[in-house]
């Protein structure tokens, strides 16, 4: 019910609905099993250690998972217990690895949890090896320390080295480009800058090159780089807006391009889709059910304080009161019933069109799992029910 009615805090709903939406999916319940079957033999064991082994063993049968995954799967409580229900300290275990800042710098895969970004330079397989680290001897009732991340930056001779970053061309070219200034803005970075400014190029000419592109997952894609910082930032950028504006990139950013993350409705929204989903579901898919159980447990208005969080006012007047029922989010009055009365969905197709679109975003994120069948598989899993119903 909290997510019908958009209770949420605004910091934390795209984590909220990233975390919701991944309990749908049917391989991390099964990574989760196999967590919980680990933890139940040795529960002296660290977790982090533990999903960094199920990761690396899905990544092998090729079966590879978007890094927010893997930050739920720290968290014991995942997937068995909503956002909601989760303690404070169960949501440091992922808050932890979830970025928050506003315009964080251009991420670089961490190689011991992407173990498909080793395979993009030789020399990061002998960086993993170096700092794996061991499995830490913890006594019962102590917390293990986390382990360290091993981001995809190796040097190659002098002031060049070897990056890899995960472009996300979903996003625009100036906030690619704004990421790439973060990424450069970094204090272990700056301090690299630094130490060879006295090599510093007067000429920007070969300061960055684009190596190898490949496609990690959805609009992701693994960009390993030759950057030399002797050069000026200012040639540094430069040369990566040229980059983003070659005919393969603008390509990717038009395929790619998506509404603005920048707003919270969206995720309040898909989150209403996937409770009204849920609550279709388990009552057997009769819209009637479903609506009379929403009405049954709707909320009502506490206080006047959230009165004024959660209502605009009306001609000058406050539309509700403490004690009224509240609308679910993005309710909307009509002429005769007013939003706080009005049913979640008005009719069966509102449940399925929302079923569909929580179908299109998990898609976004679990396309292997969710992804209809092709032409040629469905013809041939009729064609196996025919000869077995023959037999």
């Amino acid at each position: 019910m909290d997510y019908l009615h958009g209770d949420l805090d605004k910091e934390e709903v795209e984590l909220a609905c990233a975390y919701e939406y991944a309990r749908e999916s049917n391989e991390l319940w099964e990574a989760a099993k196999k967590r919980d079957e680990i933890l139940g033999k040795y529960p002296n064991l660290d977790c982090e250690k533990i999903v960094l082994t199920i990761v690396g063993q899905d990544a092998r049968i090729g079966r590879p998972h978007p890094i927010w995954e893997w930050c739920f799967l720290m968290c014991r409580g995942f997937p068995t217990k909503d956002w909601n229900e989760l303690s404070e300290p169960e949501r440091v275990k992922i808050l932890r690895r979830y970025e928050t800042r506003q315009v964080p710098p251009l991420p670089m895969p961490d190689l011991l949890w992407m173990p498909q970004a080793v395979s993009m330079l030789a020399g990061f397989k002998q960086l993993v090896d170096a700092n794996t680290p061991p499995i830490p001897l913890v006594q019962p009732g102590e917390e293990s320390p986390p382990m360290k991340p091993v981001p995809a930056m190796l040097q190659k001779a002098g002031s060049v080295y070897w990056c890899l970053f995960a472009v996300d061309f979903s996003e625009s070219e100036n906030r690619t480009s704004d990421r790439f200034l973060e990424w450069l803005n970094q204090s272990a970075i700056t301090k690299l800058w630094q130490k060879d400014k006295d090599h510093r190029k007067k000429k920007a000419g070969g300061v960055i090159r684009a190596v190898r592109v490949r496609r990690c997952c959805n609009s992701i894609y693994f960009c390993l780089f030759q950057v030399d910082l002797s050069a000026r930032k200012s040639d540094l950028t430069g040369h990566f807006k040229k980059w983003l504006g070659l005919p393969e990139n603008r390509r990717r950013l038009r395929r790619y391009c998506k509404e603005s993350r920048g707003t919270t409705g969206r995720p309040f929204d898909s989150l209403k889709d996937l409770a009204a989903w849920r609550l279709y579901r388990e009552n057997k898919n009769n819209w009637d059910e479903a609506n009379k159980f929403a009405n049954d447990h709707r909320k009502t208005f506490k206080n006047w304080s959230e009165v004024y969080a959660t209502c605009k006012r009306v001609n000058g007047k406050w539309p509700y009161k403490p004690g009224d029922l509240r609308p679910f989010h993005n309710a909307k009055n009509i002429p005769s019933v007013p939003a706080n009365q009005a049913n979640l969905f008005s009719c069966d197709d509102d449940y399925r069109h929302a079923k569909m679109r929580v179908i299109e975003r998990l898609l976004e994120s679990y396309y292997s799992e969710f992804r209809k069948p092709s032409p040629a598989m469905v013809a041939r899993l009729a064609r196996l029910t025919e000869l077995a119903q023959k037999q």
